[in-house]
């Protein structure tokens, strides 16, 4: 049961959280000492705390009520849809280190070979007209197509073909359609004719310069594509400036040969970009090389606050992508009096609903088809979670789909339910590392927050808040819910 916290930042200031009243107080210290039944406090504080008492603070917190999924809501999951996304191919003709489907994961797909299997093409035709004849039952008329791999422009012939069906099918009903992929940069020198043509939004991996990109080698003979990315990057920001400026973005894996710093300095200083950057892979790590995972793996926290010790226009400019305004903004939205309906049945009730870590519903966002004619809910979801698949028909099984989830969730709410960061831990369910081990004795979930961690993370929120101030307003000004 979640507790009024009390707790202090950086500075010294001493703060009191109320989970139920979702409010922070700045307060005296030696309110938190009447708190501990400290002897000889000030009378005037006991005072104090007595009043916050009788308005609510310290009181006990009502049980977390866990909301329930169920088979109208699977379906409507699947009948909202905002994306489908192709795993065009599991070849690739670069071999990353730090490649999830690689030698240092496990459990996993092996798809280093440019021949590996690619996606058949007439099964993906068959959930592409299955989610637009879909889409005449959803008020939701916009749809993103994406094409991910291995790497996707090693099978173009498919991307082509499926970017036609979609505007046939597209022309019998009003759609607002787009498309988008995740490359390496290796090939597009090839197709980028096509591609900025129908206006593709590109996710280009670039590690920084080159030294930072060095994990990232050809599969053929191990040497680092940097030079070959660069060049595909500046033709397209040389011939195409107006598609670079909108559809071109970044994403760069943070590791033991790169930084956040130099990250930002390559990619800004030469196509002024600010990259998403993402920490390794923890979760299913082979035990035979955790050490080498272990050598590669750099926190992008602790990067950041060497970045963050720097006061240049380009630590301004890269601030809202920082962890710690990511944390602030998340706070804010889910733990503080500003925080928003979660749903309309919260609305009516008035009171909060929450499903267990931060799962999303079943395809509700995106649904994701495999090279293996497998069908599942994120790219980022193992492939042994399979929930469906695409054959003489599209096999999605609403009954069985609601009824796996229902087990997850169910056997997660018992841990969920003493996590202080129940409303939003940030963590999907699958990328629990022991997810089969979900229902045993003994499971642990590596994002738990007991009472220390959580208060050590409001401390760490409080605390740059005192340094940045306006962000909280900017942050309400700014965030729009639909």
């Amino acid at each position: 049961m979640q507790q009024t916290l009390i707790y202090t930042t950086e500075n010294n200031n001493t703060y009191i959280y109320d989970n139920h009243l979702k409010l922070s107080l700045l307060t005296h210290p030696e309110v938190g000492n009447v708190h501990a039944q400290s002897p000889d406090v000030d009378p005037y504080y006991v005072g104090k705390y007595a009043y916050l008492k009788r308005h609510g603070f310290f009181a006990a917190s009502e049980p977390v009520v866990f909301g329930v999924i169920d088979e109208e809501m699977v379906k409507a999951g699947i009948i909202q849809t905002l994306q489908i996304v192709f795993e065009v191919t599991d070849g690739c003709n670069l071999k990353c280190t730090y490649c999830g489907f690689g030698e240092l994961y496990q459990d996993v797909d092996t798809r280093h070979s440019i021949d590996s299997k690619k996606i058949n093409t007439l099964n993906a035709i068959k959930l592409l007209k299955y989610i637009f004849a879909l889409k005449h039952e959803s008020k939701n008329n916009t749809l993103r197509i994406s094409f991910y791999g291995g790497e996707p422009l090693l099978n173009m012939p498919f991307i082509k073909r499926i970017v036609t069906i979609s505007k046939e099918l597209k022309s019998r009903k009003e759609m607002d359609i787009g498309y988008s992929m995740t490359t390496n940069a290796t090939l597009i020198h090839k197709h980028i004719d096509f591609l900025a043509e129908n206006d593709f939004h590109l996710l280009i991996s670039l590690d920084g310069n080159e030294a930072n990109h060095s994990y990232r080698v050809f599969g053929k003979n191990n040497k680092n594509s940097f030079r070959k990315v660069i060049e595909n990057i500046d033709r397209i920001q040389r011939d195409y400036p107006e598609y670079f400026k909108r559809q071109v973005s970044f994403n760069a894996v943070l590791h033991n040969r790169n930084s956040v710093k130099e990250i930002y300095e390559f990619i800004y200083t030469r196509y002024h970009k600010i990259p998403q950057i993402s920490e390794l892979n923890g979760v299913e790590v082979n035990p035979d090389n955790k050490d080498c995972f272990e050598s590669m793996f750099h926190s992008k926290q602790k990067s950041e606050a060497d970045f963050q010790q720097e006061e240049s226009e380009l630590m301004n400019l890269t601030h809202e992508m920082s962890l710690l305004h990511q944390e602030l903004h998340e706070f804010i939205k889910y733990y503080s009096m500003n925080c928003y309906a979660m749903s309309l049945s919260t609305l009516l009730n008035n009171k909060e609903l929450f499903f267990p870590a931060s799962t999303c519903l079943p395809f509700a966002r995106k649904i994701f088809l495999t090279t293996r004619n497998q069908l599942l809910p994120c790219e980022r979801i193992r492939h042994k979670y399979a929930m469906g698949k695409v054959d003489n028909d599209v096999v999605l099984d609403i009954q069985e789909i609601t009824r796996q989830y229902t087990f997850w969730c169910d056997q997660l709410k018992k841990v969920c339910r003493n996590c202080y960061a129940y409303r939003c831990c940030g963590l999907c369910m699958f990328g629990i590392d022991n997810l089969d081990k979900l229902d045993k004795e003994g499971f642990r979930c590596g994002m738990f927050y007991d009472q220390k961690r959580f208060e050590d993370k409001l401390s760490r929120i409080s605390s740059f808040l005192e340094k940045k101030p306006k962000d909280y307003f900017r942050i309400l000004e700014n965030t729009f819910i639909t």
